[in-house]
């Protein structure tokens, strides 16, 4: 006889009293801490008179709780009494026996004390310790009429008082400083004299902080864990630099809880409640509807700070729960806000022992399906064959009711773990998205970066060109212009010697000229000579004969290449060839040079382009 898998057991946990109130995670704690006992037929689970540290839950079969009174019942799983802890009440007021093969759940009663009292516990009201008003500027005395201005402290005595101020410790604390860590021990009480703090709590072990609040000067903290002697329920870090008093978990105890926390018996609780005080029950409304006392008033711890100015302040009150610890915590409360409260020392479980059972109206059956009796309310009792009746006719419909709830329960984990799968795989698919577009968001702004690194490096390396580009142009230019001036100079130069030439050249021609006159003067001279030993001989007329004589001696001269005509021409035709060769040779040479220029301009546009 098993479970089929946790999440079977933590389905059934949800339904039983008081785990049903704890959240989610604590419920899973409760799964991986506690056991199951499978007990046979006609085994016994525990003994009456027994003094355990577990709380027992029926999940499968059928038990007898047997007493000496013979006030004997059966209890039967998947029923309303099996959601309520087995004969809870120490020590044990049955023997419960197997009256077939069944399942047990065992809770350690520590575990589940501290559960409740954590799931309890106000964490946005922790800051509530104290009620401050702004009194003085001096920042001592301030502080200190704070705390005795607090109705938590008009039951301590001015004795206390002292020895608190005494034994308070001061510790200068430094901004992210952790205060508290969750899970710790409580070792310290404290009351902020400046500075704020965060308070902040992980819902699991590996989940991430969640801030609940933000407390100040004058405000106190860490009390809560003290009280109920549990683990720190949240975290608390400073948000500045600021001073802390704080006083040890010995001293606070010693000063301030045994002064303002009323521990009273039962007896002395019900003498108390017959001068008209009024009995506050801080437990789940399901624990209260387990059994309770009579005419108690039922405020569940979680909402006692929402309430508590709903209270009659001229009454007197007595907190109970199951062991104490909820509702100690439940008079600091009362005490902090002035009430005249008193606390039922060690629980009801605890004082149900001295609860006189003349009193209690007992239902002596073997199918009645209760957790317990309930010691404090009296129920109309009927006749037991009626009531055999009744509960046979009961059974049978419940044994019909049950095959369906098992075939629910059994749709229901199977919806829980296709709903499961479906998360997980929806949650993997999910994280594997999007670690996949982290990756992608990642390389696209590395590119981005990358692209935005090149056109900042090519404009960059544009703008240098250009730069280039315009300072070689304007040597170019100026290149240019030297080589044009150069050019000018030179052709002006040339065109001088041109003209030097030429100038030259008409002197020569003027000079042959002159001795072409004298020639033909000489040949004139001549010619009248001879004219004159001549006479009688017929002559042709003067002008021709001066003309013929010319063009032959102009012929002898053209013919003799040594005549100093010849000479001279030849000299003339040399010198104007050799300038021309030269000026050819100039313009060559300044071509090249341009040309050489131009080719080593354009090579180093092509290598910067490249680039």
């Amino acid at each position: 006889m098993v479970l089929h898998s946790n999440i079977e057991l933590t389905s059934i946990l949800k339904t039983l009293i008081p785990i049903s109130n704890l959240s989610k995670d604590n419920i899973e704690l409760i799964v991986s801490s506690s056991s199951l006992k499978a007990v046979s037929k006609g085994n016994i689970v525990f003994s009456e008179g027994d003094n355990d540290d577990y709380a027992f839950y029926l999940l499968k079969g059928e038990l007898k709780l047997i007493s000496t009174d013979n006030t004997d019942f059966r209890i039967y799983s998947e029923t309303d009494g099996a959601r309520y802890p087995l004969a809870q009440f120490q020590p044990r007021q049955y023997t419960a026996k197997a009256e077939e093969d069944s399942l047990i759940l065992c809770i350690d009663k520590t575990l589940l004390d501290s559960l409740l009292i954590d799931n309890d516990a106000d964490i946005i009201n922790c800051n509530s310790g104290l009620e401050v008003n702004d009194i003085g500027n001096d920042e001592d005395e301030d502080w200190m009429t704070r705390i005795l201005q607090s109705p938590l402290y008009t039951n301590i005595s001015v004795e206390n008082i002292q020895k608190i101020f005494s034994k308070i410790e001061a510790i200068d604390v430094s901004e992210g400083d952790v205060i508290v860590n969750q899970g710790d021990n409580g070792d310290y009480y404290y009351i902020i004299q400046s500075g704020r703090c965060q308070i902040s709590r992980k819902p699991t072990p590996t989940a991430q902080d969640i801030n609940l609040a933000q407390i100040r000067d004058g405000d106190a903290f860490g009390e809560e864990a003290i009280i109920a002697n549990t683990k720190r329920n949240a975290s608390v870090t400073m948000l500045t630099d600021g001073r802390l008093m704080r006083l040890s978990k010995g001293n606070f105890i010693e000063l301030i809880l045994n002064s303002i926390l009323q521990k009273v018996d039962f007896e002395t609780a019900q003498a108390i409640e017959e001068k008209g005080a009024i009995w506050l029950d801080v437990r789940y409304p399901d624990e209260y509807q387990d059994y309770s006392i009579e005419g108690s008033v039922n405020i569940p711890l979680n909402i006692l700070r929402l309430q508590v100015g709903k209270l009659d302040r001229s009454r007197q009150y007595i907190t109970c729960c199951d062991t104490g610890s909820r509702c100690s915590i439940a008079a600091y409360i009362l005490a902090q806000h002035g009430y005249d409260v008193y606390q039922l020392n060690s629980g009801l479980k605890a004082h149900f022992r001295h609860v006189d059972k003349d009193q209690t109206e007992i239902i002596k059956t073997d199918e009645l399906n209760s957790a317990d009796i309930l010691p404090f309310k009296k129920n109309d009792s009927s006749d037991e064959d009626v009531m055999h009746d009744e509960l046979r006719g009961l059974r049978q419909e419940l044994e019909s009711i049950r095959g369906k709830f098992k075939e629910i329960l059994h749709i229901k984990d199977i919806a829980a773990e296709i709903k499961k799968s479906v998360i997980d795989l929806t949650d993997k698919k999910f994280k594997e998205q999007r670690v996949k577009i982290n990756l992608q968001t990642q390389n696209t702004n590395k590119l981005i970066q990358q692209a935005k690194k090149i056109y900042n490096d090519i404009e960059q390396e544009r703008q240098s060109i250009y730069k280039v580009v315009e300072i070689q142009q304007q040597k170019n230019e100026e290149t240019v212009a030297h080589l044009q001036a150069e050019i000018d100079k030179r052709f002006l130069e040339e065109e001088k010697k041109m003209q030097e030439f030429y100038s030259w050249k008409a002197n020569e021609i003027e000079k042959i000229q002159n001795m072409h006159k004298a020639a033909e003067a000489e040949y004139i001279k001549i010619k009248t000579v001879k004219k004159s030993e001549q006479i009688a001989q017929p002559q042709p007329t003067q002008n021709h004969a001066l003309n013929d004589d010319l063009k032959e001696w102009l012929a002898e001269q053209v013919k003799n290449e040594s005549s100093p005509l010849n000479k001279e021409l030849r000299k003339a035709k040399g010198r104007i060839v050799q300038q021309a060769d030269v000026r050819y040779k100039k313009a060559k040479e300044i071509s090249k040079i341009h040309d050489q220029f131009l080719s080593a301009e354009i090579d180093v546009l092509l290598k910067d382009s490249n680039k």
